[in-house]
């Protein structure tokens, strides 16, 4: 079976906004068949993206971001930092900057948290926060985002 690439887009946003049912409850409410379902919502939103009508660089930074968040809320550092590189990758490679690059660290921080890397983690999460968004809408929910948990303990 064939898909459009129009149906792609539309799975891939559905897959990106449904993983977000999930990951929006707090760590502790997410029970371990939750954490597996909300995994596969956010795989299958990136391999939508990857073959979405109109994708460009963002949406597979975004894609990666989103798995990075993902393997971040089931405490396991090793995959966050994986797809948040790929996410900081895609970001230089792509000359991507304001909201995206934002985010590219925040992944990073992120992940360096989960790891116990607090310096690491500090650092990034103080890159995110310096990067230049035009928006004043996204820099609020980039601000919103880093002020909220999961951080492992690092202030």
């Amino acid at each position: 079976m064939t898909v459009d690439p129009s149906e792609h887009r539309a799975l891939a946003a559905e897959a990106n906004n449904s993983t977000w049912e999930i990951l929006g409850k707090p760590r502790d409410q997410i029970s371990p068949e939750e954490a597996e379902e909300m995994t596969r919502r956010a795989y299958a939103a990136a391999y939508h993206w990857q073959r979405a009508e109109g994708s460009i660089p963002a949406n597979s930074a975004r894609a990666d971001w989103l798995l990075s968040r993902t393997w971040v809320v089931r405490e396991e550092g090793a995959q966050a930092m994986n797809y948040a590189k790929r996410c900081m990758a895609t970001c230089e490679a792509s000359s991507l900057a304001d909201f995206d690059l934002a985010y590219a660290h925040e992944a990073l921080a992120r992940a360096h948290a989960c790891l116990g890397q607090a310096p690491e983690a500090r650092w990034h999460r103080e890159m995110a926060a310096q990067v230049p968004i035009a928006d004043p809408e996204d820099k609020a929910v980039v601000d919103g985002d880093l002020a909220s948990e999961p951080w492992f303990g690092v202030s």
